[in-house]
Protein backbone atom coordinates (compact mmCIF):
# COMPACT_ATOMS: atom_id res chain seq x y z
CA UNK A 1 0.00 0.00 0.00
CA UNK A 2 2.89 2.24 0.67
CA UNK A 3 4.78 1.34 -2.75
CA UNK A 4 1.41 2.54 -4.40
CA UNK A 5 0.58 5.94 -2.17
CA UNK A 6 4.37 6.88 -3.38
CA UNK A 7 4.27 5.88 -6.92
CA UNK A 8 1.09 8.19 -6.83
CA UNK A 9 2.80 10.87 -5.30
CA UNK A 10 5.98 10.92 -7.82
CA UNK A 11 3.15 10.82 -10.80
CA UNK A 12 1.99 13.96 -9.56
CA UNK A 13 4.90 15.62 -8.93
CA UNK A 14 5.67 14.75 -12.19
CA UNK A 15 2.41 16.19 -13.88
CA UNK A 16 2.84 19.54 -11.55
CA UNK A 17 6.34 19.71 -13.04
CA UNK A 18 4.81 19.70 -16.66
CA UNK A 19 2.27 22.19 -15.94
CA UNK A 20 4.45 25.09 -16.25
CA UNK A 21 5.44 24.18 -19.83
CA UNK A 22 1.98 22.92 -20.77
CA UNK A 23 0.82 26.84 -19.41
CA UNK A 24 3.28 28.47 -21.17
CA UNK A 25 2.64 27.00 -24.84
CA UNK A 26 -1.06 28.46 -24.47
CA UNK A 27 -2.49 32.04 -24.96
CA UNK A 28 -5.04 33.10 -22.64
CA UNK A 29 -7.80 31.43 -24.03
CA UNK A 30 -6.40 28.28 -24.69
CA UNK A 31 -5.60 28.65 -28.35
CA UNK A 32 -1.95 27.20 -29.04
CA UNK A 33 0.69 30.40 -28.66
CA UNK A 34 2.33 29.82 -32.36
CA UNK A 35 -1.47 29.48 -33.97
CA UNK A 36 -2.28 32.63 -31.72
CA UNK A 37 0.90 34.98 -33.21
CA UNK A 38 0.55 33.10 -36.71
CA UNK A 39 -2.87 34.33 -37.15
CA UNK A 40 -1.30 37.79 -35.50
CA UNK A 41 1.15 38.36 -38.26
CA UNK A 42 -1.66 36.95 -41.11
CA UNK A 43 -4.48 39.75 -39.34
CA UNK A 44 -1.88 42.83 -39.70
CA UNK A 45 -0.88 41.27 -43.75
CA UNK A 46 -4.33 41.48 -44.42
CA UNK A 47 -4.82 44.48 -42.83
CA UNK A 48 -1.88 46.33 -44.19
CA UNK A 49 -1.18 44.90 -47.91
CA UNK A 50 -4.33 46.84 -48.84
CA UNK A 51 -2.82 50.11 -47.39
CA UNK A 52 -0.09 49.63 -49.30
CA UNK A 53 -0.64 49.16 -52.17
CA UNK A 54 -3.30 52.01 -52.20
CA UNK A 55 -0.98 54.07 -50.48
CA UNK A 56 -0.62 57.82 -52.20
CA UNK A 57 0.89 60.82 -49.60
CA UNK A 58 2.34 59.11 -46.75
CA UNK A 59 4.17 55.77 -46.75
CA UNK A 60 2.12 52.76 -45.53
CA UNK A 61 4.35 51.66 -43.07
CA UNK A 62 4.11 55.11 -41.41
CA UNK A 63 0.50 54.90 -41.50
CA UNK A 64 0.57 51.80 -40.03
CA UNK A 65 2.47 52.80 -37.39
CA UNK A 66 0.73 55.49 -36.32
CA UNK A 67 -2.61 53.39 -36.43
CA UNK A 68 -1.21 50.05 -35.47
CA UNK A 69 1.34 51.46 -33.24
CA UNK A 70 0.47 48.51 -30.34
CA UNK A 71 1.36 45.89 -33.03
CA UNK A 72 5.27 47.14 -32.86
CA UNK A 73 7.78 46.99 -29.31
CA UNK A 74 8.71 50.70 -28.18
CA UNK A 75 11.40 50.22 -29.64
CA UNK A 76 10.87 49.68 -33.61
CA UNK A 77 7.83 52.19 -33.16
CA UNK A 78 9.99 55.03 -31.71
CA UNK A 79 12.69 54.13 -34.80
CA UNK A 80 10.11 53.87 -37.57
CA UNK A 81 8.78 57.37 -36.34
CA UNK A 82 12.32 58.53 -35.86
CA UNK A 83 12.67 57.20 -39.43
CA UNK A 84 9.60 58.41 -40.96
CA UNK A 85 10.30 61.86 -39.51
CA UNK A 86 13.39 62.66 -40.90
CA UNK A 87 12.29 61.53 -44.24
CA UNK A 88 9.41 64.25 -43.71
CA UNK A 89 12.15 67.17 -43.49
CA UNK A 90 13.42 66.49 -46.54
CA UNK A 91 12.17 67.08 -50.00
CA UNK A 92 13.35 65.60 -53.20
CA UNK A 93 16.03 63.22 -51.32
CA UNK A 94 15.62 59.81 -50.05
CA UNK A 95 17.52 59.82 -46.30
CA UNK A 96 15.16 57.31 -44.63
CA UNK A 97 13.53 54.16 -45.96
CA UNK A 98 13.15 53.50 -49.70
CA UNK A 99 11.18 50.16 -49.36
CA UNK A 100 8.26 48.82 -47.91
CA UNK A 101 9.78 47.28 -44.16
CA UNK A 102 7.05 44.69 -43.99
CA UNK A 103 6.84 43.53 -47.27
CA UNK A 104 10.56 43.82 -48.33
CA UNK A 105 9.98 45.59 -51.28
CA UNK A 106 9.17 48.37 -53.58
CA UNK A 107 6.89 46.54 -55.87
CA UNK A 108 4.05 44.66 -53.14
CA UNK A 109 2.14 41.99 -54.34
CA UNK A 110 -1.51 41.99 -54.02
CA UNK A 111 -1.47 38.95 -51.07
CA UNK A 112 1.30 37.51 -48.21
CA UNK A 113 1.43 34.54 -46.19
CA UNK A 114 2.38 33.59 -43.56
CA UNK A 115 4.40 30.25 -43.28
CA UNK A 116 6.83 28.03 -40.59
CA UNK A 117 6.63 29.58 -37.20
CA UNK A 118 9.77 28.81 -34.87
CA UNK A 119 9.95 29.80 -30.79
CA UNK A 120 13.28 30.94 -29.86
CA UNK A 121 13.63 31.71 -26.60
CA UNK A 122 10.86 34.46 -25.82
CA UNK A 123 10.31 35.26 -29.24
CA UNK A 124 8.62 33.90 -32.46
CA UNK A 125 9.95 34.00 -35.92
CA UNK A 126 7.37 33.51 -38.09
CA UNK A 127 7.94 33.58 -42.02
CA UNK A 128 6.16 35.65 -44.45
CA UNK A 129 5.58 34.58 -47.91
CA UNK A 130 4.47 36.49 -51.45
CA UNK A 131 1.74 34.80 -52.69
CA UNK A 132 1.23 34.50 -56.46
CA UNK A 133 -1.14 32.62 -58.63
CA UNK A 134 -3.44 31.73 -55.34
CA UNK A 135 0.02 30.06 -53.98
CA UNK A 136 2.78 31.61 -51.99
CA UNK A 137 6.09 31.81 -53.43
CA UNK A 138 8.92 29.41 -51.77
CA UNK A 139 10.86 32.39 -51.59
CA UNK A 140 10.99 34.18 -48.06
CA UNK A 141 9.29 37.56 -48.07
CA UNK A 142 10.33 38.65 -44.86
CA UNK A 143 10.51 36.78 -41.10
CA UNK A 144 8.62 38.55 -38.47
CA UNK A 145 10.43 38.72 -34.94
CA UNK A 146 7.06 38.72 -32.70
CA UNK A 147 6.61 38.53 -29.12
CA UNK A 148 3.76 38.87 -26.44
CA UNK A 149 3.24 40.51 -23.53
CA UNK A 150 -0.58 40.52 -21.35
CA UNK A 151 -1.88 38.26 -24.11
CA UNK A 152 -0.78 40.89 -26.44
CA UNK A 153 1.73 39.94 -29.78
CA UNK A 154 4.02 42.73 -31.14
CA UNK A 155 6.35 42.99 -33.73
CA UNK A 156 10.12 43.15 -32.34
CA UNK A 157 12.02 42.88 -36.25
CA UNK A 158 11.47 41.95 -39.79
CA UNK A 159 14.85 39.45 -41.08
CA UNK A 160 15.13 39.76 -44.70
CA UNK A 161 16.76 36.78 -46.97
CA UNK A 162 20.58 37.53 -46.88
CA UNK A 163 20.61 38.47 -43.12
CA UNK A 164 19.83 41.82 -43.33
CA UNK A 165 16.59 43.24 -40.91
CA UNK A 166 14.84 46.04 -40.32
CA UNK A 167 16.51 47.29 -36.94
CA UNK A 168 20.04 47.13 -38.41
CA UNK A 169 18.73 48.96 -41.55
CA UNK A 170 17.15 51.75 -39.55
CA UNK A 171 20.26 51.98 -37.21
CA UNK A 172 22.79 52.30 -40.27
CA UNK A 173 20.59 55.07 -42.10
CA UNK A 174 20.67 56.96 -39.01
CA UNK A 175 24.37 56.24 -38.52
CA UNK A 176 24.74 57.69 -42.12
CA UNK A 177 22.42 61.10 -41.40
CA UNK A 178 24.38 61.60 -37.90
CA UNK A 179 28.04 61.42 -39.95
CA UNK A 180 29.84 65.41 -40.41
CA UNK A 181 29.53 66.54 -44.18
CA UNK A 182 32.81 66.83 -45.19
Amino acid sequence: MKRAMKFTQLLFCCFLLTLPISVRAESGNGVNASDSVKAFVQRFYDWYVPKALNSRSESAWSTAVKTKGRCFSPELRRKLRDDSEVQAKVEGEIVGLDFDPFLNSQDPGGRYSVGKVVLKGENYFVDVHRVIAGKPEAKLTATAEVTGKNGQWYFLNFIYPGGHNLLGVLKALKDDRDKPVQ
